[in-house]
């Protein structure tokens, strides 16, 4: 099968219906058409055409079933939507710096928070930061200079704080000296993209249409796919792109 005829097969919302209503729960023909609220005619017509594309099959036991392609092909659908209903956004944001392993799984951010404004990002930071008990990891092409004093109380509490910074940007002599030692650093020749990991949020900003990060516009999430995504984003950088500080 052809990309195009895939999306073809894919192009209907009835179709999409059924796949992802068989997926859940594989089901005889009487009851799929309650399910879907099709008619009988409308939901046969349907069926041959996705059965014929492999996609379902119907076996002895009389339900319909999704194949294994029809599993995977449902289960990449989900970065196509979250894609689509964020067009906005990735109109004018640029993926480019998000390796390809994650920007496959780019729908593990389906469920966070889009924050725009300056002033409501940084207020955001602060609310969350405060739950922070266990580490912070940090990637912009800026020290956090506004976090400071939350930083400087965080490493007297033992917070493990990582940062990626612009190799112009490496010492933390702005950081009292019995604390410039406690904070992980590494650095890297161009960082256009940002974002924070800890163990109650973690935050992502893209590069905008002129190439620079998008300091007006970050998405927050608080569930465990979009910090763990953020997470193995992070390690990218600090394990492939980065080495480390030599000027503290």
């Amino acid at each position: 099968m052809k990309v195009h005829e895939l999306f073809t097969e894919l192009s209907s919302e009835k179709r999409l219906g059924i796949l992802q209503t068989i997926d859940e729960k594989p089901m005889t023909f009487t009851n799929l058409i309650k399910e879907v609220d099709m008619t009988s005619t409308e939901a046969s017509r349907q069926l041959s055409r996705l059965t014929e594309a492999r996609l379902i099959e119907k076996k002895g036991d009389g339900r319909y079933y999704n194949t294994l392609f029809g599993k995977l092909v449902l289960s990449s659908i989900s970065d196509l939507n979250f894609i689509s209903e964020n067009s906005g956004y990735f109109l004018n944001h640029d993926t480019a710096q998000i390796p390809l392993d994650l920007l496959s799984q780019i729908d593990a951010l389906s469920k966070g928070e889009i924050v725009t404004g300056v002033y409501n990002i940084l207020n955001t930071h602060e609310k969350m930061g405060d739950g922070i008990k266990g580490y912070m990891w940090y990637m912009s092409d800026d020290f956090p200079r506004h976090h400071l004093p939350n930083i400087e109380k965080k490493l007297e509490e033992g917070l493990e704080i990582r940062v990626i910074l612009p190799k112009d940007l490496c010492s933390t002599s702005i950081l009292s000296e019995k604390n410039r030692k406690k904070i992980e650093i590494k650095v890297s020749d161009e960082i256009k993209i940002s974002v924070i990991v800890t163990d109650k949020f973690s935050m992502l900003e893209l590069p905008g249409q002129d190439g620079k990060i998008d300091q007006n516009t970050a998405i927050f999430g608080y569930d465990d796919r979009f910090r763990e995504w953020c997470k193995k984003l992070f390690q990218y950088y600090w394990e492939v792109k980065c080495h480390p500080c030599t000027l503290i």
